[in-house]
């Protein structure tokens, strides 16, 4: 209740207001208050009523009564006139409006009685009101909460408040439509300690609280205006709407409790599947199929499988299960933003994922956001193939390059294929040679090609000499140059092309 509430019961009616005050100031009890040493019986938001009995005579002693009576915060200062004052003391009423209260003189016949009986009925009416409306809204989030919809929670309590409602992530960001503050301010008012509500630009924040941490709020706008009755049947007190968003902070908790507790449910089912085809276990029986089905997986499209490589000592520590969580999340994430369907598996400090052959893996990368020396971990790529037996095939692959990744670098197949033919992979050397010499060996003219690219490397790419061993003209030369370079994509005009076609023939040279 506050004191313009108070104003319009019939008791009052025939209050006059005697200095300015604030209105708004809330009505806790009316008291009648007729002795000595007045201020000791007052506290704050008394609406206190008083014939001026034991208040003292003298200017200069009312002015410091008053001053002494304002420190105690009543509500208001009513004062029965004419009787033992013939009208509100100025002296009082202007060091009682100093501090915002409001004084008012009331007809000396105006029992006291009637005005206590009145303003106590007030607020238990209004109290009752806040039970009711609570207990209404109460049940309307717990139906809500039923649909699982964050929205739909935000949306009742809005319904119920008569006023903006939107919950808010532990990012400071919107979960669902309507007005909400900017991002800064929520992450600053979440940072301060303690789970109470606490106001924020223009409402009042409820945090969120899932086990143990802030998970985000719950804010509610504050009324659009201040001074309007709280008790009327389209706005809600403010007690009543903390309430209710602390109820509602509670839905929104047990949701994303359960939304979480289904996220890990559906990413175990997720990794035992992405494992199955990466260690070559996947049947093809009907079972399967729906499973590959329900999860995203074309048993018949062609992928290449992603590694990341965590910057985290082995065994893991808590803090680097829950690093390679997030990592897992993460990549979830970005590959549903994609399009692509989130096969996802972990395994000690890596996380594994399958890319459909239509997704680059620069766009994951950037979208990760791990480039620089502080990413907790960098990332590499196998070569895309078709079909499930390959999905095996490409995590071999992956796995070789492992050993390559370095935090806050992308690297793919083909750039570590050089130093892994270099260390004596054995793999990497057959890859190399037939990246290079393969589309030659399959291609019209073999013979004839591979010798001219042969006796290149062995003049050190001069023209006129190799046309000269071959006992070619030059431009039969030219063209068997622009054929090598057709069918390998690869320019014989670089330094760094000229060298890989060295190493190429060098290995193919040693092979049995």
């Amino acid at each position: 209740m506050r004191v313009h509430d108070a104003l319009t019961l019939p008791s009052l009616a025939s209050a006059r207001a005697v200095g300015e005050g604030d209105r708004t100031r809330e009505v806790v009890l009316a008291h009648v208050v007729d002795v000595p040493e007045t201020p000791r019986w007052v506290t704050p938001g008394t609406f206190l009523l008083s014939t001026g009995l034991s208040w003292p005579r003298e200017p200069a002693a009312l002015g410091a009564f008053a001053t002494e009576l304002a420190a105690c915060a009543p509500a208001a200062v009513v004062l029965a006139a004419p009787h033992f004052f013939p009208a509100f003391p100025a002296e009082a009423a202007a060091a009682l409006a100093a501090r915002g209260i409001p004084t008012l003189e009331l007809p000396y016949e105006v029992p006291f009685a009637q005005v206590v009986q009145e303003v106590h009925g007030h607020i238990l009416r209004e109290q009752a009101d806040v039970l009711r409306r609570s207990e209404r809204i109460h049940r309307a989030l717990t139906r809500a909460a039923l649909s699982g919809n964050l929205a739909d929670v935000a949306q009742t309590l809005a319904d119920g408040l008569g006023r903006g409602a939107v919950v808010l992530s532990a990012a400071g960001l919107p979960l669902t439509p309507g007005p909400a503050p900017g991002q800064a301010d929520v992450l600053a008012a979440l940072a301060r300690p303690g789970n109470a509500p606490r106001d924020l630009a223009g409402g009042t924040l409820v945090p969120v609280i899932l086990r143990g941490g802030r998970e985000g709020g719950v804010w509610v706008q504050r009324a659009p205006d201040a001074t309007a009755r709280r008790s009327g049947p389209d706005r809600a007190p403010p007690d009543l709407a903390v309430r209710a968003a602390e109820h509602a902070a509670t839905v929104v908790a047990l949701l994303l409790l359960a939304q979480r507790d289904a996220e890990v449910r559906e990413a175990r089912l997720g990794y035992a599947f992405v494992d199955s085809l990466l260690e070559g276990r996947f049947t093809n029986d009907p079972a399967a199929q729906e499973r590959a089905a329900r999860l995203g997986f074309d048993p018949a499209g062609e992928y290449s499988v992603g590694l990341l490589a965590l910057h985290a000592p082995l065994p893991l520590t808590a803090e680097g299960f829950a690093g390679r969580e997030r990592a897992a999340q993460q990549v979830r994430e970005v590959l549903a933003s994609l399009g692509a369907a989130p096969l996802v598996s972990v395994n000690l400090n890596t996380v594994w994922f399958l890319l459909p052959a239509r997704i680059s893996a620069e766009r994951v990368w950037a979208r990760l956001g791990w480039a620089g020396p502080d990413a907790p971990g960098g990332m590499v790529y196998s070569r895309a193939r078709t079909g499930v037996d390959a999905v095996g095939h490409s995590r071999a692959e992956a796995l070789t390059l492992a050993t390559h990744a370095r935090p806050g670098q992308l690297r793919s197949y083909a750039e570590v294929l050089v130093p892994r033919a270099l260390s004596g992979d054995r793999d990497a050397q057959g890859d190399l040679t037939r990246s290079l010499l393969g589309p030659l060996r399959s291609s019209r003219g073999a013979d004839g090609l591979i010798a001219t690219i042969r006796t290149l490397s062995e003049t050190g790419f001069s023209q006129v000499e190799t046309a000269a061993r071959l006992g070619i003209h030059a431009n039969t030369l030219r063209y068997r140059m622009e054929r090598i370079e057709t069918l390998t994509a690869r320019s014989l005009g670089q330094p760094d092309t000229r060298a890989l076609w060295w190493l190429a023939l060098q290995l193919d040279a040693l092979q049995p």
